[in-house]
């Protein structure tokens, strides 16, 4: 039973791990490309600029 809920935790923080490392690649990509992804119109800028802030909140959830 142990080993099982030890084994659990280990998938845990993998997962964990997994989907904060996705979360970060995804927001380097915006950042690494805002000025060329923002300057193509305006509505690209606001979904850009959405995406950031959606991206930074998710990497705040995960910190708590």
């Amino acid at each position: 039973m142990l080993l099982i809920l030890k084994n659990q935790n280990m998938n845990d923080k993998e997962q964990f791990q997994i989907e904060k490392n996705k979360i970060q690649k995804d927001l380097l990509f915006y950042l690494e490309f805002y000025k060329e992804l923002s300057s193509r119109s305006p509505q690209m800028k606001k979904v850009v600029d959405l995406e950031i802030k959606k991206l930074v909140q998710k990497l705040k959830e995960l910190g708590k």
